[in-house]
This record gives structure tokens, C-alpha cells and sequence, in this order.
């Protein structure tokens, strides 16, 4: 059995969630955690997530901020195969 969080349809094309975390500093010295889940379909990259997870941060914050942490992982803790 799947994790109902794991994988999504979408029309007829599966997505995978992904959990991620990030921190930023702002120029001002703000710094901001937030975590959450993308969905994204197969063949996305990393890059795409990021920019997916840091621009609304960058629209809220303004530019410029570093980013400090970022972790991206599939939202599953058992694999699929040995369910």
C-alpha cells in the first residue's frame, strides 16, 4: 500500500511529494524557517523546486536574501517496494 501523500494523480500523469525546508536571511537580518510539500511530476529538478519554495518567500521578503538551509526529500518514510 502507498502513502496516500506519496504520489498523486494529476489528469493522467503521476506526481511525487516532496517535503522540504528552508531558511533565509533577509538584508535586514530577518531570518525565516518554513517547511512544506511540493508536487511535482515526473523529470522536475531540484532547481525548479527551489525556485518554486524561495520566490514566494523572495515576493513576501524582498530581495536580496541568502539562503542558509535547504533540504528537499520525497515524503516517504517505507519504500514503495518493500510495502
Amino acid at each position: 500500500m502507498s502513502s496516500p501523500t506519496a504520489h498523486t494523480l494529476t489528469g493522467t500523469q503521476a506526481t511525487t511529494a516532496y517535503h522540504y525546508i528552508i531558511t533565509i536571511q533577509t538584508s535586514n537580518g530577518a531570518m525565516r524557517t518554513q517547511d512544506g510539500l511540493l508536487h511535482r511530476g515526473p523529470g522536475a529538478t531540484r532547481a525548479e523546486c527551489l525556485r518554486g519554495v524561495v520566490e514566494p518567500l523572495y515576493a513576501e521578503f524582498g530581495r536580496p536574501a541568502v539562503i542558509l538551509f535547504f533540504s528537499l526529500e520525497p515524503n516517504t518514510l517505507a519504500s514503495e517496494a518493500g510495502e
